[in-house]
């Protein structure tokens, strides 16, 4: 009786159109405006939308952007991605990256490891469902004569070890920042799933 007196006074509004809902954080149009991309039809390294159903894209067969396959949850207009900030949402969006690396050809992780290093929630999300551990592998290097640079805890890390990275919110020199370190191990095997495509 006391929630249905609260929805009455301030009813739950969805958190991308502000129209008033019955589901959790979103109404049930952005909802289904919110499908996981799917994986096949898309390049294995940058997750471009290629004619093929599997392969790399033409960038990709020469000169890859990223050195490691990479995957995403998310297009970047789908209404979910408001959420992506928001620690309360941060176990539901850890559930559906749990279930699109479950659709991709990837080998089953170690170590799950968040990007950039100061979030951390999806990532150990996704280690709780997956249970695995979920370090925080990073550490900024703070030096002011050279560029901005992270580097790996070595200690964390064996050379068989399956390492997927999940971008909760990555730029582009921050993606290539976290390959960079990650390329200086040992480490065989690196996917990195983002988020927001």
């Amino acid at each position: 009786m006391l929630r249905s007196l609260l929805d009455c006074f301030w009813p739950p509004l969805c958190m991308h159109c502000r129209e008033r809902t019955h589901f959790a954080y979103l109404c049930e149009h952005c909802w289904q405006e919110s499908l996981l991309l799917d994986p096949t039809g898309r390049c294995l390294h940058c997750f471009d939308e290629i004619a093929e159903p599997i392969g790399l894209c033409n960038r990709c067969r020469h000169k890859p952007r990223l050195p490691f396959p990479r995957a995403a949850l998310f297009a970047k207009e789908a209404p979910i991605t408001c959420l992506k900030d928001l620690e309360e949402a941060s176990l539901p969006l850890s559930a559906f990256a749990f279930y699109q690396h479950a659709r991709l050809d990837w080998k089953e992780p170690d170590l799950v490891a968040p990007i950039p290093p100061h979030r951390r929630s999806i990532a150990r999300g996704f280690g709780e469902l997956a249970h695995i551990a979920s370090p925080n592998l990073f550490q900024v290097v703070p030096w002011p004569l050279y560029p901005r640079r992270w580097k790996v805890k070595e200690q964390l890390l064996e050379e068989e070890t399956v390492l997927l990275l999940i971008d909760e919110g990555c730029t582009p020199a921050e993606l290539k920042m976290a390959c960079r370190a990650v390329a200086e191990t040992f480490v065989q095997h690196v996917y990195i799933l983002s988020i927001i495509d």
